[in-house]
């Protein structure tokens, strides 16, 4: 079994049904099949054989879908690079993977030549839109090939993927996906998390298909649904594309979600829209419940990573609504139950397995966990023991299954011996009707170690004052967990995929508290993601 016996049986079946499309293009099942036949032979004929590593550089579109299903296809092991990150980061990650081959879009031409000259490896590359005189012409290159299926035998232990972790807690790292491992993927995702979608349905691609987005490809795929494309997210287009294309499902971050609701400005009525699910960070319960007020039950989610991907839980729609409209309210802070084909624990320090309430490292075992972090077999080694992966994520399991996240690891707070979760006190900042978004980090505290330090963005409008937030803390946290200082911003940093970069603002803080001393003392010194007029109290 492969992952081209899929596009196969969705060509058969769906063959003159609208597979893609975009503002201006639509393409049959039939004609992507033609056209990713052609991509696929002419990379065959450039010398680039199957098991080669492959890169795309493009903003979400339909040659982006197509280079995908051409990989699974002719069996090539594909990277896909982030149009938001830097020259840096894409060369770092092409010499990473020895790439042989890059798509990218003609907005990336001058880019291209950097990187071409910073990847040796770097044999052929091609570019939708445009040519240079170091990459052919997109279209052209399809035209100059021939259409016939390919003779290659694809194993489900064949690689088919590469991704790189988004080093919040430490260096990068490259993680190995296989065939199979994508299988995995796509039978969960039909059995629970897409397992009504058809014919009938539209799916958005609106956040970035090198993430989350794109493992939604395949799914939706085999069960004959169009997909269509923003090229980047934009809030307004988003709602446009919504009442335009009569999307039905859709995947956005929660900052995403939220801009789009403040972009919405009064409530809208989208009739076809029945799946969004929302993932890539957390949501807190009080913006779930606005959610579900404004748009209704459509809302769902779920948590995995790259090492365990796409995903872990489920937390569905009813079961969101549920929670949302009548309790019990604290399950929206849960991510869901576990996948049907997933096992899911949380393990001591010892890696004994805990009980049922209790509270640890989330472990998961199944076949859609990673074959590796590549060329670092120590801490792949080191993430495993028995059936289990270690997540670095910690959580717990309530009586009825429910998983509860608690933090990364490596991001607890330990302030006078005792552990506090980020992750809690942030879903306890989030009620208050004056914040946004907030982050809690640990400060250094020459007596305590470390103190519970917010960093928070105001409602647009909102009287908030540190003095009263702190104030508002203490009736409502343990003392142990208490906001001890805050500083206001205008927004967090975030990544290129939305998710808050909450190292980014722990090494600010300990950076200057090695060189300033006490930061109870001198405070923190500006930042380019500090608001322009920052309140702090301690």
């Amino acid at each position: 079994m492969n992952l081209g016996y899929l596009i196969d049986n969705a060509v058969a079946r769906y063959r003159d049904h609208v597979a893609t499309f975009d503002v201006a293009r639509s393409f049959t099942f039939a004609e992507i099949d033609t056209r990713i036949n052609r991509l696929g032979n002419r990379l065959l004929s450039l010398g680039i054989a199957p098991k080669s590593r492959i890169a795309s550089l493009q903003q979400n579109g339909i040659e982006a879908l197509e280079f995908d299903l051409m990989a699974c296809r002719f069996g090539f092991v594909r990277t896909l690079l982030n149009a938001r990150s830097s020259a840096e980061d894409h060369i770092r990650q092409l010499n990473a993977i020895g790439a042989t081959f890059l798509v990218f879009g003609s907005e990336f031409v001058e880019y291209a030549a950097t990187i071409r000259a910073g990847v040796p490896s770097l044999e052929h590359m091609i570019c939708v839109g445009g040519s240079t005189s170091f990459a052919a012409e997109y279209e052209e290159s399809l035209a100059r090939s021939h259409s016939a299926p390919p003779e290659i035998h694809v194993t489900e232990a064949d690689g088919h993927s590469i991704y790189f972790t988004s080093g919040s807690t430490g260096a990068p790292k490259a993680i190995l996906l296989s065939q199979g491992n994508w299988l995995a993927v796509v039978r969960n995702h039909l059995m629970e998390t897409y397992a009504s979608s058809g014919t009938n349905d539209v799916l958005l691609h609106a956040a970035p298909m090198t993430h989350a987005s794109g493992s939604l490809v395949l799914a939706h795929l085999v069960r004959g649904a169009r997909q269509t494309f923003l090229k980047r997210f934009e809030p307004a287009a988003v709602l446009d594309a919504f009442r335009r294309d009569n999307v039905t499902t859709t995947w956005l971050a929660p900052t995403m979600l939220m801009m789009v609701f403040e972009a919405e400005g009064k409530r809208s009525a989208f009739p076809n829209l029945r799946s969004v699910r929302f993932g890539g960070g957390p949501m807190p319960a009080p913006r779930i419940k606005e959610a579900v007020e404004r748009w209704g039950p459509v809302f769902c989610s779920g948590w995995g990573q790259w090492e365990a991907p796409q995903q872990c839980t489920f937390f569905s729609q009813s079961q969101i609504a549920q929670a949302a409209i009548s309790g019990p309210a604290e399950r929206l802070a849960s991510v869901g139950l576990p996948m049907v084909f997933t096992k899911l624990a949380v393990a001591g320090e010892d890696d004994r397995i805990l009980p049922s309430g209790a509270e640890g490292e989330i472990v998961v075992a199944g076949d859609h966990l990673m074959v590796e972090y590549l060329g670092d077999p120590a801490a792949t080694s080191a993430l495993r023991f028995g059936p289990w992966q270690r997540t670095g994520d910690m959580g717990r399991v309530d009586a009825d299954g429910f998983v509860y996240l608690t933090g990364r690891k490596r991001e607890l707070i330990v302030s006078g011996g005792t552990n506090v979760s980020p992750r809690e006190v942030e879903n306890v900042l989030h009620t208050h009707p004056g914040i946004l978004e907030a982050i809690v980090v640990g400060r250094p505290d020459e007596r305590w170690g470390e103190t519970v330090h917010a960093v928070v963005v105001p409602r647009p409008g909102s009287s908030l004052d540190a003095e009263g937030l702190l104030a508002w803390c203490r009736e409502m946290l343990p003392s142990y967990k208490r906001v001890r200082s805050v500083e206001f911003v205008s927004e967090l940093p975030k990544d290129a995929y939305g998710k808050i970069m909450r190292r980014q603002i722990s090494s600010r803080l300990s950076q200057e508290a090695g060189i300033t001393g006490s930061p109870e003392r001198n405070g923190c010194a500006a930042s380019e993601t500090r608001a322009s007029l920052p309140q702090r109290a301690s």
